[in-house]
């Protein structure tokens, strides 16, 4: 195996490399659950581990090599019609005790999510009434979507021997969804009682000018005609 320095302390007999991502260990398994090509690996990841673990394709190709570095993963040229020959990955021996290491271990909490909603809404004594409504609108529309795609990747992985663990990955998430939706009605109630939050038929969604854009009203036509 190369780079054995990596490989710093073994632990019930199996091999963990420290300091490494947890993305690494994530693209590790899921080659270990199906061997694929970058491409379809980029597009596998997306439609499991996407929901609550986004992996970009960059990053795919990246963990690939440091992957094939670490001798954990081996490559298998597959020629192709009208193609480019690709490389379907596959992983070792050594790459599968890796992954039993770490699945064997703790998991390392990653903190709080960065929530792009929560940080404007934290601050909505600073907003407009009508730029608050917008703020929810889109959020309930982007939570929406996510639970009815979930929703949809449960339904395919029902009776599926192999999706049962992505079926309850996918339902966790489900779960969040519909929570977070149901903070949004709670939240709605709360603001209407306090004239803090206007009638969904009200609603102007550039209601914010009132603070971000000030009285200049350019502004307001520039993003009508945008």
């Amino acid at each position: 195996m190369t780079q054995l320095t990596r490989l710093l302390w073994t632990r019930y007999g199996l091999t963990v490399a420290r300091d490494l991502p947890e993305t690494t260990y994530a693209v590790l398994g899921l080659l270990d659950m199906k061997p694929a090509s970058g491409y379809d690996l980029a597009a596998f990841a997306d439609q499991s581990l996407g929901y609550f673990w986004p992996i970009s394709r960059t990053l795919v190709y990246r963990e690939l090599d440091r992957l094939e570095s670490l001798g954990w993963i081996r490559g298998e040229p597959v020629p192709q019609q009208r193609l480019p020959d690709k490389r379907v990955w596959s992983t070792t021996e050594d790459g599968r005790g890796a992954l039993a290491g770490w699945l064997a271990q703790p998991a390392v909490p990653t903190g709080a999510d960065r929530n792009g909603f929560l940080v404007k809404f934290f601050f909505g004594d600073r907003m407009s009434p009508k730029t608050m409504r917008a703020l929810l609108d889109d959020y309930r529309e982007s939570l929406e979507a996510t639970r009815a795609g979930l929703a949809a990747l449960i339904e395919h992985l029902t009776g599926v021997p192999d999706g049962r663990m992505g079926r309850r990955s996918a339902l966790h998430g489900l779960r969040t969804a519909e929570a977070r939706l149901a903070w949004i009605e709670e939240i709605e109630a709360e603001l209407a009682e306090t004239s803090q939050l206007p009638p969904v038929e009200d609603t102007d969604r550039y209601g914010e000018l009132e603070l971000r854009d000030g009285a200049n009203p350019s502004n307001r036509e520039a993003r009508d005609t945008a």
